[in-house]
């Protein structure tokens, strides 16, 4: 028999008939598997995610319903979530300020308002963000969260979703249960069971609307279908193996699955995009956010104004869609909306109206009409009902006052008084007995198998970072703009550089350790344009994180690996041009080494900028952080200011500052090189003069102790200083003896002319030899 052919047959069925059919079964779940049985030719294909999900998402939910519950032996898992008294006050800083703030910006204003700002007057106000608020969310429901911008729907759901920011100066009172579970006991573990959909619509824009979809499931659902399937071996072999095959479909073709049921099939393979990237609209990114959140088996779904951006028949599909997963599969689905369009205010099934924190109304959306009009608000013909409701609690409900009821002597104009009023009605009576009864035994059973046995993540530590690593190195490689003009700086200021300083001689120790000095400083400046992609990154780490998507150390390390073959790239093309054209020690045990030092030094710099990015609130004060740390780095890195002259009580900073200590290890690599440990160089003897050789006293001019541990102590600081982006700065400090430097502005060896000693301690005036080229290095190192 045919598909078509079975509608017909069903639908030619006779009232009587149908009433004699639902009588013969004993329970409503055995009508529905006969249903199911009858049109078990339109059960959707599993070779791919248009074949999932061709007939509709509603046939697909009831397949996979049906399929799991047999395979399963129960109910899909469900979660109900209370909450009593929830209330969140914030305590906010009110400034007075003077009438400056109003004035047009000047430099004298604005030098008049930071200086005023210290010895303003300060009040703490304390403002009440929800107010006892009380309600149940079922499972097999969804339910619409109305309000005004500013009355509370998202502090409400990001509470209950477990995303909700705290500060020191947040407090948040009452209790909130999951199956009778509290929320402080699942908070690890409550973003596996609980999906929140944000307003804001964060994404990588580089990658594409597919790509971003792949990995929210491998991170969230992949892992967890495959384990799922341990639990799909009670029903018969049959129904069993059913399952499993349903189960790896979905593994294998749920991104794809996601994609056709927002609407994203045209625009798969476009990136995403933003504000520099064209991508796509902001509709359809507005429905990667959505379907972003889709993934993994959460039974509590938080959607948070998912319509802004879309016209009214997508967000009709969207919210339909969300209905099939609450009827079929047991979810409970929550959905704030700002303005919804009246046939999608229909697929609700409950309604829960804010308003400045208050509750003005929270039950059946068939009665929510009816509930106002007993008050004496009535809705005009032409207005649709969830403007209507909107407009109450505001100066716009006096169009809709029409008469009092008995017993009544004033309508209500503020939203406190309609949430004392709703707390002595019918409808909150209600929703209080519900609160107040046993929870189910079906709902104890889902806490004992499934909420206790999930995990905090999905994936293992290092699968986490394998698949971050991965998402990286394809954001790196796409950022073809930001790569080619790297390379370009590189290529041409290695070439500049390397000109200007030619094959430099040794005894110039000036300005070798200049050459030094400006090279790791130019690779380590480089890592500051990075900022601004740290902290966009940031905002997605956040999202994704808050969802359980990955742990914070495997997103840091993964960050730190994915900088490594960049790094590598910069400094062997600059190293390589300033190395051998400056004319430093021709050994390839020298050169590797040199090039070890730039490497770890300017992947431990990325690591700076990282950790400043991260502590920052905004690139507005993340950008000055980073660059009065480089004042820092080069003011005490011992060379501009030579280590003797620092104060004892800023030494510290010269023995944390990693260009310090690539300094050294740089110039002991040079010097104590067999060509120049020696202690007789072009015929002077330093070690009779001296008592130390050529290489030793050089170093020693700058306060550069000698010794070649130095190189790996330098090597295992820059390593560690990669922690700094956890928030590690164990570093070990060590100190060595200095030289006695009386007279190294004089000092030159036997035989020598004074000029052959320029540059190694004494001053240098214009018109000598080797000012010209001092200029420059000191101008390019500032």
């Amino acid at each position: 028999m045919t598909s078509a052919g079975q509608d017909s047959n069903v639908s030619a069925v006779p009232e009587a008939g149908l009433n004699q059919l639902i009588s013969f079964y004993n329970s409503p779940c055995e009508l529905k598997t006969f249903i199911t049985m009858v049109l078990s030719e339109k059960k959707p294909g599993l070779e791919s995610g248009a074949a999932l999900i061709v007939h509709g998402p509603q046939a697909l939910h009831d397949h996979i319903a049906t399929s799991f519950e047999a395979a399963m032996g129960r109910s899909l898992p469900q979660m109900e979530v209370r909450f009593s008294n929830l209330s969140i006050l914030a305590d906010i800083v009110v400034v007075d300020e003077d009438d400056t703030n109003h004035e047009l910006p000047t430099l004298w204003n604005i030098v008049k308002k930071k200086a005023t700002k210290f010895s303003s007057k300060k009040n703490v106000v304390r403002k009440e963000i929800l107010k006892n608020v009380s309600g149940v969310f079922k499972p097999g429901t969804i339910t619409l969260v109305l309000g005004q911008p500013g009355s509370g729907k998202s502090s409400l759901m990001k509470v209950l979703s477990g995303r909700f920011p705290m500060d020191k100066n947040i407090t948040v009172e009452g209790t909130v249960t999951y199956n009778g579970e509290q929320l402080e006991n699942l908070s690890k573990r409550l973003p596996q069971l609980v999906s929140y959909a944000p307003q804001r619509d964060k994404h990588f824009p580089l990658l594409t609307v597919k790509e971003t979809l792949a990995f929210a499931h491998e991170f969230a659902g992949k892992k967890l279908i495959h384990e799922g399937e341990q639990r799909l071996t009670k029903g018969t072999t049959e129904e069993n193996a059913a399952a499993l095959n349903v189960s790896k479909a979905l593994s294998d073709h749920y991104p794809d699955v996601v994609i056709r049921q927002l609407g994203l099939d045209n625009c798969q393979d476009t990136i995403v995009g933003d504000v520099m990237h064209r991508g796509v609209s902001g509709g359809e990114r507005k429905r990667v956010t959505t379907g972003e959140m889709e993934f993994g088996t959460k039974t509590l779904v938080f959607m948070d104004e998912i319509s802004t951006g879309l016209d009214s028949a997508a967000t009709f599909d969207i919210i339909n869609t969300q209905r099939s997963v609450a009827t079929t599969m047991n979810k409970t689905v929550v959905i704030a909306l700002l303005q919804p369009a009246p046939e999608v205010f229909d697929l609700f099934d409950n309604v829960l109206i804010l308003n400045e924190g208050e509750v003005m109304y929270h039950g059946p959306r068939e009665e929510v009409e009816t509930y106002f009009a007993s008050m004496g608000f009535v809705r005009p013909p032409g207005r649709d009902l969830a403007d209507f409701l909107l407009d109450l609690g505001t100066k716009q409900q006096r169009q809709y006052q029409q008469s009092l009821s008995v017993g009544v002597n004033s309508f209500p104009l503020e939203p406190r008084e309609f949430g004392s009023i709703f707390r002595q009605s019918r409808f909150h009576q209600a929703m209080l007995r519900k609160l107040e009864e046993p929870h189910s035994q079906e709902l104890l059973d889902n806490k004992a198998e499934d909420m206790d046995s999930t995990p905090e993540f999905q994936q293992s530590f290092w699968e986490n970072t394998a698949t971050l690593m991965r998402r990286q190195a394809m954001l790196t490689m796409r950022n073809t703009a930001f790569l080619r003009g790297r390379a370009i700086i590189i290529i041409a200021m290695g070439l500049i550089n390397a000109s200007t300083f030619w094959d430099v001689d040794p005894k110039n120790v000036q300005v070798m350790l200049g050459v030094l000095f400006q090279s790791i400083l130019f690779l380590a400046l480089g890592q500051a344009s990075q900022t601004a992609t740290f902290m966009a990154a940031r905002d997605v780490f956040y999202k994704q994180r808050g969802a359980n998507f990955y742990r914070s150390s495997a997103y840091v390390l993964s960050c730190s690996v994915a900088q490594l073959p960049l790094a590598a790239g910069e400094s062997l093309v600059f190293g390589t041009l300033i190395y051998w054209l400056c004319g430093f020690v021709s050994s390839a045990e020298h050169f590797i080494i040199f090039m070890i030092l730039l490497i770890l030094t300017n992947m431990a710099f990325a690591a700076w900028f990282f950790f400043v990015t991260a502590i920052a609130k905004d690139i507005h004060v993340s950008k000055p952080i980073a660059m009065i740390s480089i004042v820092f780095f080069i003011v005490f890195a011992g060379f501009v200011v030579s280590k003797d002259q620092i104060p004892d009580y800023f030494i510290w900073i010269y023995w944390l500052d990693p260009i310090s200590w690539c300094l050294r290890a740089m110039a002991v690599n040079q010097y104590r090189s067999s060509s120049f440990d020696v202690c007789v160089y072009e015929g002077a003897d330093y070690c009779a003069q001296f008592g130390m050789n050529m290489g030793e006293y050089y170093m020693s001019l700058f306060e550069v102790s000698s010794e070649k541990y130095w190189i790996v102590c330098e090597i295992r600081k820059s390593r560690t200083r990669g922690d700094i982006e956890e928030g590690s700065s164990g570093r070990r400090q060590l100190r060595t003896p200095g030289y006695p430097q009386d007279g190294i502005a004089t000092i030159c060896p036997q035989g020598h002319s004074n000029s052959r000693c320029q540059g190694a301690g004494e001053e240098i005036y214009p018109g000598d030899t080797g000012f010209s080229r001092l200029v420059v290095l000191r101008q390019i190192a500032i």
